[in-house]
């Protein structure tokens, strides 16, 4: 290795002016990033309290933090590039003045200062700690930009001290603060106008968690003077409303940002956190203020372990969007997807509309129906304390990408959304009507249930995974008439074997016991049958000519065959129909009778169940032998798919009528056709139930109107009216008609219109009581849907 001929002598770096552009305007290349980082600077120097002032060509930001001596400002904040927080000596001189420092700081850079010289060409920043005076500094930024060959060491700027701050008027802080900073920005270098100002502003009521409500220990508020009189107008606009949906933003006063009272019990939520030892993830599901279900199972993400990690994500359905587009004044996808806040402080662009941080709009792409993307999605992950996830200097790019940062987007996509999605895309978008409510009672119909119990099941199956709590009003056994019953039956076996529910196994033993005993009454009943169509087929032939003779007036209606007298086949069609009902009522009055003599134990619960289904079973055997009496109608129990407004008018004008002596019963139907799948019995114990109501609620003429709602999906919407006397005012809420027992009358048994919404919500529909009678008859009325 040749020697070297000479001595080395030690240099330095040179630092050109042109330093400033890179750390300030080039770096930070957002107004609003800009401001954000300097209301991070007054968070970390301990202010609860921000003003913010907009004022002709300048800007001011007050804080009542800690303040900052003079030897502060030389050896800190005109240390480019240096952090005080980064190395852990920004409160030595503070701790033992204060409490515990029990918040992380929102920035470590060094670089967040240079924010002021995006915002304007000029800087007087005032500052006074409790134990010094008020130190001034002047800063003009455009001394830096004359020359890029000058050193940036050699640009001077202005210290002095003052008795009190050059604008006492800026300091609006509560209760006269000894300490603080005030940053005088002049020169603006853009136009803050009225629509700037109300985005700023809404941008800030998402910097501090809006979700944690952090917000509500450090305030900020804005004064823009020269917008007082468009405010004005817009709160006399504000008080003339009845509520605050439609309400305008105003500039001037605090920031807030109502969004959890929004989403609270609108909207179907998870949260998932790592608990203190990093060891697990609690999940909590909630559907509109309802619990579905809550787990623990092992965290598989070792390098989130020694975070401080809450992710709360919320699904809007059509009913959630529209309220919280009312209430927040912008749609829901404006207001933004899914935030990242560290050390509660957003992490800026992640959340914003066109940001795809979490990957959820690719996902989306592949599949919109089976997927969630980030315009269905509001919520916030929180990071606390946490190395790895640092932000990136460019304020405006979000996080360095680390191992630590695509753990936690898969922590977000597998714990968050995708949990989300099997409630959400299994259970809830499955039924038609649910995205117009507000409320989660849709998630009790039989279908729907039976889906949440089968999902609960197999999570309590999932191997690493303890099924803390589910919602037993949900999940739950369904009614032995649902389609979905054997299927809730072996989710709920084997939910009660891994949870070791001992009670729900019984309940499941019961039901089977049940079905049992009402499969081995159907086969009797079906083996009457074949008995009965053998016979029937020997009189096939004067059947045939029968047939023929009526064939026109069977193409006017196919569902009812007027008949003048009984012929065999309809003789032994009431007998079949007849002997499979009466053999359930047999069966469940033999099981009553077997545990009221072994002395068995019969509540009140079980009992009234009994009995609701007994009474159930007799209205079948009513309505078919009207069937039988009437026409020849053979599979009245049977589900067939066909046109139903057609069988409504049939059944209304030629049965229901014939039966209903003291009512005069008409229906309403413009001949546009409605094909679904329906079972005629259903629909006639449902037309019999709601005319034997009205009946006896004195009125004498029933209407039921029937409509076709066109469209993508479309749906049957029926209006039953009457002229009795309505509604009795002692139930309440209305809706308490539908509740099993509950009746106006003291010889009613308070299971008609009970029956009636069965029906309608095991087809999928929905049924309300309308206060407002209708325009021709002024007594009780109904309105029920039915989708395609």
């Amino acid at each position: 290795m040749a020697k070297r001929k000479d001595t080395p002598t030690e240099h330095v770096f040179k630092v050109s002016t042109g330093l400033k552009d890179l750390i300030g305007r080039e770096l930070i290349t957002d107004d609003f990033v800009a401001v954000f980082e300097l209301v991070k600077n007054s968070f970390d120097a301990h202010a609860n309290s921000v003003h913010l002032i907009f004022d002709e060509d300048r800007i001011i930001i007050s804080d009542n933090g800690k303040g900052m001596s003079r030897n502060d400002i030389l050896d800190k904040w005109l240390f480019v590039a240096y952090s005080a927080k980064r190395d852990g000596t920004e409160d030595v001189d503070y701790r033992d003045r204060i409490e515990d420092r029990n918040r992380p700081f929102a920035g470590a850079k060094g670089v967040g200062r240079f924010s002021c010289d995006r915002l304007g060409r000029e800087l007087v920043l005032s500052s006074k700690s409790k134990t010094s005076p008020v130190q001034n500094l002047l800063v003009n930024w455009t001394d830096f930009e004359r020359d890029h060959l000058e050193e940036f060491s050699n640009v001077g700027v202005k210290l002095w001290e003052s008795a009190d701050y050059p604008d006492p008027a800026s300091r609006k802080m509560k209760g006269g603060t000894i300490s603080g900073t005030t940053l005088e920005i002049n020169g603006l270098r853009t136009l803050w106008d009225r629509d700037k100002l109300k985005s700023l502003k809404r941008e800030l009521s998402k910097l501090i968690d809006p979700f944690s409500g952090t917000l509500s220990r450090f305030s900020i508020s804005i004064s823009a003077p020269a917008e007082k009189k468009a405010d004005a107008i817009d709160r006399q606009h504000n008080e003339e409303l009845e509520s605050d949906d439609g309400a305008r933003l105003l500039v001037n006063g605090p920031v807030t940002n109502p969004i959890i009272d929004v989403l609270a019990t609108r909207t179907t939520s998870i949260e998932a956190v790592l608990t203190d030892d990093g060891k697990s993830i609690e999940s909590t599901l909630e559907d509109r203020g309802q619990i579905i279900y809550k787990i623990r199972e092992t965290n598989p993400y070792p390098l989130l372990e020694l975070s401080q990690i809450r992710a709360n994500l919320y699904f809007l359905n059509r009913s959630a969007k529209y309220v919280f587009a009312r209430r927040m004044g912008l749609p829901s996808v404006q207001f933004g997807s899914v935030f990242l806040f560290r050390n509660g402080f957003r992490i800026f662009p992640i959340g914003a509309e066109d940001d795809d941080f979490f990957g959820l709009n690719r996902r989306k792409q592949q599949g919109q129906r089976r997927f969630l993307g980030g315009r269905d999605l509001i919520g916030r992950v929180d990071i606390h304390g946490a190395e790895g996830f640092d932000e990136a200097t460019s304020r405006n790019q979000g996080l360095i990408r680390t191992p630590n940062v695509e753990e936690l987007i898969d922590f977000v996509r597998d714990k968050c959304v995708k949990r989300l999605e099997r409630y959400v895309v299994d259970i809830t978008w499955k039924d038609t009507f649910d995205k117009d409510l507000e409320t989660p009672e849709r998630m009790l119909l039989d279908q729907s249930s039976a889906r949440i119990a089968q999902l609960v099941s197999k999570l309590a199956a999932t191997e690493g995974v303890d099924l803390v709590h589910y919602n037993p009003d949900i999940v739950r056994i369904v009614d032995e008439k649902s389609q979905e019953f054997e299927s809730s039956l072996r989710a709920l076996e084997l939910l009660a074997d891994r949870t070791g529910d001992e009670g729900l196994l019984a309940k499941v033993d019961q039901a089977r016991a049940r079905l049992a005993i009402l499969e081995a009454a159907e086969k009797e009943a079906r083996e009457a049958e074949q008995r009965a169509e053998a016979r029937a087929a020997r009189a096939e032939s004067a059947a045939a000519t029968a047939e023929a003779r009526y064939s026109s007036e069977v193409e006017r209606n196919k569902f009812l065959i007027a008949a003048s007298t009984l012929d065999q086949d309809t003789i032994l069609n009431l007998h079949h129909q007849i002997i499979i009902h009466a053999a359930d009522v047999h069966n469940e009055i033999k099981l009553l009778l077997t545990k009221i003599r072994t002395g068995s134990e019969l509540t009140t619960h079980e009992l009234s169940d009994a009995l609701e289904r007994i009474f159930y079973r007799n209205s079948q055997i009513l309505t078919a032998a009207k069937f039988a009496t009437k026409g020849g109608y053979k599979q009245q129990s049977s589900e067939i798919s066909d046109n139903l407004p057609l069988y409504i008018q049939d059944y209304v004008d030629s049965i229901a009528s014939l039966w209903s002596r003291k009512i005069a019963i008409r229906a309403e139907w413009d001949g546009t056709p409605f094909t679904r799948k329906f079972k005629p019995i259903d629909i006639g114990i449902l037309i019999d139930n709601i005319t034997s109501n009205a009946e006896k609620n004195g009125a004498s003429t029933i209407t039921l109107s029937i409509r076709v709602i066109k469209g993508a999906r479309g749906a049957l919407e029926l209006n039953v009216t009457d002229d009795g006397d309505g509604w009795p005012d002692s139930i309440k809420p209305l809706e308490r008609v539908f509740e099993k027992g509950v009746t106006s009358k003291t010889t009613g048994s308070g299971l008609g219109l009970f029956h009636v919404r069965q029906i309608i919500e095991g087809m999928g529909g929905t049924i309300e009581a309308l206060a407002q009678a209708s325009a021709d008859n002024y007594g009780a009325h109904l309105r029920m849907r039915l989708p395609q």
